[in-house]
């Protein structure tokens, strides 16, 4: 390859990588634990919750229209342990959506107060959107494209010399050079799964970016209705004006069976619930295939069949994008497959993060002290340290205030805990020099993690620990806090071998900077 197009292509890896580093570190983080998004949903709630069972379904349908008669314009049903309903309700031409648990009334239908944790949502929502309503998706679908530009330029940039570095993870005398072997060998061996990522969230982002984009510059209003259309399962159906007595929800569940026996339900959608129009969306799994998700469409008055999308029976756009889907979330293979993204997310994180600390330092060597590395690199080590500990403060406060004596505030103190953590990471990362902060986060976090569980165990009983479901959010903590610890080993075996770099010890201001400036703890 030609020495210029060799730069080019060096540079687009640096400053795309530079780019979109921070915001992957959050999706990617946030997305590791949200692989056991499911089991999060139960750990969430209170251990001596009761098990109300599906067969609650139909009287927790049945209250929430009869309180909300609104409701079923649209809701789904959500099966499991303790269903729930979630529908949305339109206050001043916005879509409010509302969530219900069977639990949330009793047998008179009456509303019981009860405090409901939105944990598992909040970490989804900083996964796919970074927290941010609305833009927030669009902005990771554009960041979904800068990460696969780096991807590919950083292949085109390692893959000749590949073959000679593969396997010479080793200092050699130079301390740099040994992680920069460790960035190149996490990317390659990690290379297919990033690419998974970097095209399904690309395609997730940017096609709803590019439906509003065409409908408001191109073809006009009605061109985002007719794509919203291409996708579902069958087209949205407008309200008669009539209403009918509804069929039961066991009839809608089985007809599915009939049609499907081998299709696992995950949510039950109703449009123009109680309307002569009404049609139901039976939606879940068919194992044993990557493209797994399946929908049984009936009409809501007497579930008659309408139309059935499922492995080897599907529309052509729904066969293009049911593998989107499963691949990105990880969901077709069980737990295996589930804690093998879990792991390559966390070797993600390691990726940008030491992608940006070498960045940062590679532009001190060549150019002298500059305010962009240092700013980077704090706001780098603030960013990471304030999510990692941001995340597991959440986790603690979900417990405490549950248990406290405003279990109703449970929700607020969840984002409030991990946005107040999240800014003093920051603000300490531009206060101190960074050697301090990693010296003090880095391990702060592996404890967070430790006491995640030991927290939830001492609140609501260690016996609770053997529940299957918070066994397993409970484990992914505890390797969490295990792989920090070994970071932290890395970090310190560093700096007993060469020293840290100057740029760790000096403040953020041109000219030369040393040890003697920053005055280190």
């Amino acid at each position: 390859m030609r020495v210029d197009t060799m730069k080019r292509q060096i540079d687009l890896h640096a400053w795309v990588g530079i780019v979109s580093g921070l915001a992957l570190f959050v999706a990617f983080f946030a997305g590791a634990v949200n692989m056991f998004h499911h089991e999060l949903h139960h750990w969430q709630e209170p251990w001596e919750t009761a098990e109300a069972g599906d067969a609650n379904m139909q009287a927790l349908l049945d209250t929430v229209i009869a309180r909300n008669p609104e409701a079923g314009n649209w809701l789904f049903l959500i099966p499991g342990d303790e269903p729930a309903a979630i529908w949305q309700e339109r206050v001043d031409g916005e879509a409010v959506w509302h969530t219900e648990h069977a639990s949330d009334f009793n047998d008179a239908g009456e509303a019981v107060e009860r405090p409901h944790s939105e944990l598992a949502g909040f970490i989804n929502e900083l996964h796919f959107q970074l927290g941010i309503p609305t833009v927030g998706l669009y902005l990771m679908g554009v960041i979904s494209v800068l990460y696969g530009a780096a991807l590919i330029g950083g292949l085109v940039i390692h893959w000749p010399k590949m073959k000679k570095e593969f396997f010479a993870l080793k200092h050699q005398g130079n301390l740099r050079r040994y992680w920069k072997n460790l960035h190149n060998l996490v990317g390659v061996i990690s290379f297919p799964f990033h690419l998974i990522f970097a095209v399904t969230g690309a395609a997730m982002g940017c096609f709803a970016l590019l439906t509003l984009t065409l409908g408001a510059l191109v073809f006009g209003p009605q061109f985002q209705g007719a794509a919203t259309e291409a996708m579902e399962a069958w087209p949205t159906p407008e309200a008669s004006g009539n209403a009918a007595a509804m069929a039961p929800v066991d009839q809608y569940l089985a007809t599915a069976r009939e049609q499907l026996p081998d299709m696992e339900v995950g949510w039950i959608e109703l449009q123009q619930y109680g309307d002569e129009n009404g049609v139901v969306d039976v939606g879940g799994s068919v194992p044993g295939n990557v493209a797994h998700h399946a929908h049984v469409v009936m009409r809501a008055d007497n579930a008659e069949l309408l139309t059935v999308s499922a492995p080897g029976a599907r529309p052509f756009n729904h066969f293009l994008l049911s593998p989107v889907y499963s691949l990105h979330f990880g969901d077709y293979g069980g737990l295996f497959v589930r804690l093998l993204y879990f792991v390559l997310g966390l070797l993600g994180c390691l990726l940008f993060v030491s992608g940006n600390i070498m960045w940062s330092e590679r532009r001190t060597d060549r150019q002298g002290p500059s305010r962009a590395a240092a700013i980077m690199l704090r706001l780098t080590l603030g960013v990471t340290f304030g999510v990692m500990a941001g995340i597991a403060a959440s986790f603690m406060a979900n417990k405490l205030a549950m248990y406290s004596p405003w279990p109703g505030t449970t929700a607020v103190a969840e984002k409030a805990a991990f946005v107040a953590t999240l800014l003093v990471a920051v603000l300490s990362a531009f206060r101190f020099p960074p050697l301090t902060t990693a010296r003090v986060w880095l391990p702060l976090c592996a404890v967070l993690y430790v006491l995640v569980p030991v927290l939830q165990g001492a609140i609501e009983g260690f016996a609770s620990w053997l529940d299957p479901d918070r066994l397993l959010v409970n484990g992914s903590l505890l390797a969490i806090a295990a792989s920090l610890f070994l970071v932290d080993r890395l970090r310190v075996r560093r700096l007993r071998q060469a020293g840290p770099h100057p740029l760790w010890v000096s403040g953020v201001r041109r000219g030369a900077a040393g040890p003697a400036e920053a005055g280190v703890a």
